[in-house]
């Protein structure tokens, strides 16, 4: 049975490994005793020499980027990795690949682990994250984000930490956890090219593929809280420095959080087309299964005068059993692989970091009434 393995290939997973790092709680701690515990060390001591703070760490996304967002990643993408290889498995334990296409399936996903595996990817993503770290240290990115707004830019202690530490380990876990992502993306395309053996009848209203939209929108909601946490914080920055009405921020994050949907979701609409097909054959299948028996019922009970062994017949029951199977699994089959729930779910992570910022310009019923209406489309 083949197994997809997505986080544990690459060579700074085996040093995580080496250094005994590779849970996802001993990463996180030492990430944050790398990246986010020395700037507050040398925060702390240029505020003592000068009895001045320190620009950067009064802003509030460059702690919701570390404190936040990056344990959020991490998380994201060791989940990704277990949930993926549960899908895979079950994807062949319950014979969903047919027998004919399971090689190509297989040469597949060996394929997205050599690249998970391979040197260059995580190369060249440790080099941009450098890169990036160098470009906020010169200037040419503000130090606390894009979106934290322009600063002061001095190459003291704590800056050059940020700049060569600690941005780019949280730019570099961020990318390769994206890159990671796109490699789950490879094997929906591919299984998204397979004629899948689907089960019309089948519980879960997705001819029993389901599952597959779980990777997708477990690592999607976590990596959209990671985002929305850094925005918000840097807009919260902005609001105590200089007054910024939360109005502002609220058409850019609506879109934000609207595109973060369409991109976690988007790409499950591939397998529409295979459960609309399924769908379709489906219901004339079963449809004329329910016709012929309905047929059969009809000039047995119905229009026979030969009633004396009605009573314990079991033609009733199993005639009430095929029209509920007929209404409530076929008919009901959803040709999209996720559903409501999931939409909710995303977008209500994308807007959890809200809440803060909410509650910085109003009372808590006034924030009760502006989530209620980001969450229900109202107009501004």
């Amino acid at each position: 049975m083949p197994e997809l393995r997505l986080a544990v290939g690459g060579p700074f997973h085996r040093l995580e490994r080496a250094v005994h790092a590779e849970q996802p709680g001993r990463l996180i701690a030492l990430t944050l005793a790398v990246a986010w515990l020395p700037l507050v060390v040398f925060a702390l001591m240029h505020w003592a020499t000068t009895g001045v703070t320190e620009s950067l760490i009064r802003d509030a996304s460059v702690h919701a980027r570390l404190l936040v967002a990056l344990p959020a990643i991490i998380w994201a993408e060791r989940l990704l990795d277990q949930i993926a290889r549960v899908c895979i498995a079950r994807i062949f334990d319950e014979e969903l690949v047919p027998a004919a296409a399971a090689p190509r399936v297989r040469a597949m996903l060996a394929a997205v682990e050599r690249w998970c595996d391979a040197a260059w990817p995580e190369s060249l993503l440790l080099g941009a994250a450098l890169a990036a770290g160098l470009a906020a240290l010169v200037g040419w990115i503000p130090g606390g984000g894009v979106l934290s707004g322009p600063g002061t830019y001095r190459y003291d202690a704590v800056r050059l930490w940020y700049g060569l530490a600690s941005l780019p380990i949280f730019q570099f876990l961020l990318w390769r956890s994206l890159f990671r992502f796109a490699l789950w993306l490879r094997v929906l395309v591919g299984l998204a090219r397979t004629p899948l053996a689907l089960v019309a009848t089948h519980a879960d209203r997705r001819g029993g593929i389901a599952f597959l939209r779980m990777p997708s929108v477990v690592y999607g909601a976590l990596l959209l809280l990671a985002t929305s946490a850094v925005m918000c914080a840097g807009w919260a920055t902005q609001m105590a420095a200089r007054g910024t009405p939360v109005a502002t921020f609220r058409s850019p994050f609506l879109v934000f959080v609207l595109l973060g949907v369409v991109v976690v979701l988007a790409p499950l609409l591939m397998f529409t087309p295979q459960l609309w097909k399924m769908r379709v054959v489906g219901l004339r299948r079963y449809g004329g299964l329910v016709t012929d028996y309905s047929r059969r019922f009809q000039a047995r009970w119905i229009e026979s005068s030969d009633r004396g062994a009605l009573l314990g017949t079991s033609d009733i029951q199993s005639l009430s059993d095929l029209t509920s199977a007929y209404q409530h699994s076929v008919a009901a089959v959803g040709t999209t692989l996720f559903g409501k729930r999931d939409v909710i779910a995303t977008a209500a992570a994308a807007l959890i970091p809200a809440v803060p910022l909410l509650l910085m310009q109003g009372p808590a019923h006034e924030v009760v009434k502006r989530v209620a209406g980001l969450l229900l489309g109202a107009m501004p």
